[in-house]
C-alpha cells in the first residue's frame, strides 16, 4: 500500500512540475516569398498555440516590402474569418523597405490571404495567396 501511494505522490508531483513549465508551443518556421510589378514581398510565419494542451492557435506572419521603382506598393492581408475586410499590412513608396508584422486572432485552423498592390489600395494586385500554401508541416500537433 505504502509503494502505491509514494508512486502516486512522484506521478502526480512530476506531471504538475511539467504542467507548470510548458508555454505556449510554436510549430517551426516556414518563409515565402512574392513579387509583382517592382515589388517583392518575402515573410516568414509559424503557427503558435495559446496555452499547452489548447486547441486555439494564433497564425504569425513577419517580414519585408521591398520596392525597386518609383510607385507605391502595399501588402495586403487578410488573416481572420468572417467578413472583415483585408487590412494594409505595410506600404513602400519609393526604392526602400518596409517590415511588417502580423497576427491572426485565435482559432482552431488560423488561415489568411495575402496579396501584394500597386498603390495605396486594391484596384491593381497581383494574386492572392493563401497562408494554406504555406508548407504543410508547420501545424502544431495537438
Amino acid at each position: 500500500m505504502r509503494s502505491t501511494v509514494t508512486r502516486t505522490a512522484v506521478v502526480g508531483i512530476a506531471l504538475a512540475a511539467c504542467s507548470l513549465s510548458m508555454s505556449p508551443a510554436s510549430a517551426a518556421e516556414g518563409s515565402w516569398s512574392r513579387a509583382y510589378g517592382n515589388a517583392a514581398v518575402t515573410g516568414n510565419h509559424r503557427v503558435e498555440r495559446e496555452l499547452p494542451f489548447s486547441v486555439l492557435s494564433t497564425l504569425v506572419i513577419t517580414g519585408e516590402l521591398k520596392n525597386t521603382g518609383n510607385d507605391c506598393y502595399s501588402l495586403w492581408a487578410k488573416l481572420d474569418i468572417g467578413s472583415a475586410p483585408a487590412t494594409r499590412a505595410a506600404t513602400q513608396c519609393g526604392a526602400g523597405s518596409a517590415t511588417f508584422n502580423l497576427r491572426s486572432a485565435p482559432s482552431m485552423s488560423p488561415s489568411g490571404t495575402l496579396f501584394l498592390c500597386r498603390g495605396e489600395g486594391t484596384q491593381d494586385c497581383g494574386p492572392r495567396f493563401s497562408a494554406r500554401e504555406f508548407p504543410v508541416n508547420l501545424w502544431p500537433i495537438i
